[in-house]
């Protein structure tokens, strides 16, 4: 294979150098002389950040005198030896498989070609620009903001986007990561460079670039693999494909002659493989990966191989199920079949400076996501396509991707230039991703739709010319492509929120999925959750702090304070911090200090979003699945993440595990009529539900009992819990009438109600309060706490909530934590380290609960 291909990567050291001046409102020390040391992969601010040119841009608010950065041009540049041997070869390829994102490519001087999307891979030839010995290449970087709004300056018309507190302007004009320019959420950091991987090919013979496995699945359980190749050649032929698997237990294997075309063509070869093993998301089986190697070699037996490649697979079948319903249409996911519950949250890019983000971040936050019984991951549509190494987590750990494209919150032009970037865009995607069995669903846009139809509206006058802009991208571009490259045939949604019907807008409650932002951007309490009964939820969320810990990384303890300017320039949702206050002031008692602000602001976040997936789990089968706003950070702010900046589990990952298991129980006020309630009402009854995602029926019991805050157990009775796959149903009422002829003489929003399930294998427990925290009279409790190793065992003389366990700055979470302890109640966890973690879980813990905060 040498001697028919020769690939060098160009991953390592370059230099870089600034090739425009600053803008005249640049700080006066802003601007570089000569060149700066360089990486590949990476970008400029982490090079200027390396080279301590520039200040840390999340440290207070330094991020403001930065943004210089990103109104520079910049050019890369280095030098490769290339002998003459290689020169040989018929054809040379200069391969980037990203370029972020306006760039013109020189070698030895020459233009080779440029880029204007983040998004492809672009492969220059540059045959006739090599020569023995050293190469100079040149990558020429213009600056992201100058060029958005030198196209938006030219076009026709305005073309309208969200617009944020800090941000650079045009974001929709550029084919590059939305949140570079500013989001609610994140930082505006417009970064430069070659941010993915570069290699010099040069190849004699076909040379693979990109393979895609389908699957079709028979009714005995063989499947049949269509593997489509793109092939470049110099020559047309006949050559010999031979698809094999590289795993013992697989016996199957095809070599098939094709006729290729000279330069860039396609061939398709098939394999049956019996019976294997089926792939299934987290909580429902496991997860076997197989490689499939494709090799390409001349039409004659013993002669080299062309090139070779391998795809990673799983077998399994994935459909998104939308039957007709009595309240309008189902929304939800089948695997191998089955019907699977989504469970999960969005994500957002690692970092503000993305190319910091190594493989180990993946895992680990993947990893926490199986942790708390996700099965699911929306990559959102204003971020990234991630690296293989994204997708090839979620593949291993059973995580289902519904894969957005990369728009959101704005309308985009429909100039054929601009569509033809995003053809390519999407081609290229969808090829280098489908392979991947956990790639779930294709989704046009984020919020895109819904800013078209409703934030714009039906009767505004450049309507319907922004409507056929709307229909261009999503329905006459994306969706082609998505139907012609995919060979697995996964389903096309345009947009999230969408409703099928012409007449419905998105976000009803009768089909498609819904952003429920009534809670938060609206100021609705959150009982509010309970008068929604979507088909399925892939946005909605509540407003956290980061920890103190976090917090101290980039502001000094005197800027600690939910109004102070730095603490607001680490709030990017307008007013966010003031509603974080508000709500705190209905729900609980004014903290003493802003370590119990923040642990307040934690626990109301977690108790937002568990009142909405309780009740919306609830509703099962009605509601297909739930996707929160936000698992992760990309730098330290005031966020509705679940997991901060650097990895710190906030109280909402930690509840996530209880309302996202497998068997969820749940105790909820209903009214007179038996409908949910919030707690700022009086409750006419309590219902326990079980709901199972098990796709076995449940044979149990639930024990419950009402009990003070003290330890007076003053009702208790044990229900059976037979319940169908997959089934939500109420076992038990708790009727205050029946209880007081009983002699219950305590009202049941003074009580603390406990249910329990037990089954054959497991058990799960639920605890509740009836009623808002601040109306409460909870005991001053002492918990008597033990520390053996990373065990540590917590225990209460009187009724203790939302138990905190504060690892410090240890790296790592606790395997259960804010959880509420009934009188007389231990409770054991054990601390699970981050690798490279060896710090003492006894010297750095702290515990706390409601009851000290005030």
């Amino acid at each position: 294979m040498a001697d028919q291909l020769t690939s060098t990567s160009l991953a390592g050291e370059w230099s870089v150098r600034q090739a425009s001046d600053a803008p005249a409102d640049a700080p006066t020390d802003a601007g570089l002389d000569g060149d700066l040391a360089a990486e590949v992969p990476g970008d400029v601010y982490h090079d200027l950040l390396r080279a301590e040119a520039i200040p840390d841009p999340f440290v207070e608010d330094n991020e403001l005198d930065v943004q210089w950065v990103g109104e520079t041009d910049w050019t890369y540049s280095r030098t490769i030896e290339v002998d003459g041997d290689r020169l040989t070869h018929d054809e040379h390829r200069l391969v980037f498989e990203g370029l972020d994102t306006v760039a013109e490519v020189f070698v030895n001087g020459d233009s080779v070609g440029r880029s204007d999307n983040m998004f492809q891979r672009y492969e220059f030839d540059v045959g006739s620009a090599l020569s023995p010995g050293e190469n100079e290449i040149e990558v020429a970087f213009e600056s992201p903001v100058e060029y958005a709004a030198e196209r938006a300056g030219a076009y026709p018309y305005d073309v309208r986007s969200i617009e944020f507190p800090v941000e650079q302007p045009h974001r929709n004009f550029i084919r590059k990561a939305q949140c570079h320019f500013g989001w609610d959420w994140g930082t505006c950091l417009p970064t430069v460079g070659i941010w993915r991987d570069a290699f010099l090919v040069s190849f004699s013979a076909p040379r693979i670039t990109d393979v895609a496995v389908g699957q079709e699945h028979g009714e005995n359980g063989a499947v049949d693999l269509d593997v489509d190749l793109r092939v470049e050649s110099p020559d047309a032929g006949d050559y010999d494909v031979t698809l094999a698997f590289e795993d013992d237990d697989i016996d199957a294997a095809a070599t098939e002659s094709v006729a290729l075309g000279s330069g860039v063509d396609e061939a398709t070869v098939s394999v049956s493989v019996d019976d294997p093993d089926l792939w299934w998301p987290a909580g429902h089986g496991d997860q076997p990966l197989y490689d499939l190697h494709v090799e390409i070699a001349p039409d004659a037996s013993g002669e080299t191989v062309a090139d070779a490649a391998s795809e990673r697979i799983g077998f399994r079948e994935i459909e998104l199920v939308r039957e007709p319903d009595q309240a309008g249409e189902s929304f939800g996911f089948e695997v191998n079949g089955q019907p699977v519950y989504s469970k999960g949250a969005n994500w957002i890019p690692t970092d503000g400076i993305p190319t910091r983000v190594d493989d180990a971040d993946y895992e680990r936050l993947l990893s926490d996501a199986v942790d708390a019984n996700m099965n699911t991951i929306r990559i959102w549509g204003g971020g990234i396509y991630e690296r293989d190494a994204f997708y090839e987590a979620c593949d291993e750990q059973g995580l289902l991707v519904w894969q957005d494209f990369m728009f959101a919150c704005a309308l985009y032009p429909s100039d054929d230039e601009f569509l033809d970037s995003v053809a390519a865009e999407a081609e290229y995607q969808v090829r280098r991703l489908s392979s991947h069995p956990s790639i779930a669903l294709w989704c046009g846009n984020n919020e895109n739709e819904e800013m078209l139809r409703e934030w714009i509206g039906e009767g505004a006058d450049d309507y319907d010319t922004y409507a056929d802009d709307y229909d261009s991208l999503y329905l006459d571009t994306l969706e082609p492509i998505v139907e012609s490259v995919d060979p697995d045939g996964r389903a096309y949604w345009p947009a999230s929120p969408h409703s099928t019907s012409p007449d419905v807008l998105p976000n009803d409650n009768s089909e498609g999925d819904v952003h429920f932002w009534d809670v938060w951007h609206s100021g609705k309490p959150f009982s509010a959750y309970l008068d929604a009964e979507p088909r399925f939820a892939s946005e909605f969320g509540y407003q956290s702090f980061p920890s103190i810990e976090t917090l101290s990384d980039v502001l000094e303890p005197a800027d600690m304070n939910p109004t102070a300017p730095l603490m607001e320039h680490h709030q990017r949702n307008p007013g966010g911090n003031g509603r974080i206050l508000q709500r705190m002031v209905d729900h609980f008692r004014v903290p003493f200090s802003m370590e119990d602000f923040v642990y307040l602001s934690q626990v109301q976040q977690g108790l937002a979003i568990e009142t909405a997936i309780e009740h919306w789990r609830r509703l099962k089968p009605h509601c297909g699945g739930t996707i929160y706003w936000q698992l992760n950070d990309m730098w330290q702010v005031a966020s509705w993440s679940s997991i901060e900046y650097g990895g710190r589990w906030k109280a909402l990952q930690h509840m996530a595990r209880r309302f996202y298991a497998p068997v969820l129980v749940s105790i909820t006020p209903v009214d007179e009529d038996g409908d949910p309630i919030g707690r700022d009402e009086d409750p006419g009854a309590a219902q326990v539900w079980v709901t199972s995602d098990e796709p076995h029926a449940l044979d149990g019991d639930v024990e419950i009992t009402a009990e003070t805050f003290d330890g007076e157990i003053l009702h208790e009775e044990t229900v059976a819990a037979d319940l169908d796959a997959q089934e939500s149903a109420v076992v038990a009422t708790l009727d205050p009438d029946a209880l007081g002829a009983e002699g219950l003489d305590a009202d049941l929003s003074d009580l603390l109600v406990r249910a329990e399930y037990t089954g054959e294998e497991d058990s799960y427990v639920a605890i509740e309060v009836l009623n808002v925290y601040k109306q409460l009279e909870l005991p001053e409790v002492d918990l008597d706490v033990s520390v053996d190793g990373d065990e540590v065992t917590v225990a209460a003389d009187g009724a203790a909530l939302y138990v905190r366990l504060d690892p410090g700055a240890l790296a790592g979470h606790f395997t259960d934590n804010f959880f509420h302890l009934a009188a007389g109640e231990e409770r054991t966890v054990t601390f699970d380290r981050q690798e490279g973690e060896d710090g003492s879980v006894a010297e750095a813990l702290s515990v706390t609960h409601l009851r000290e905060t005030y």
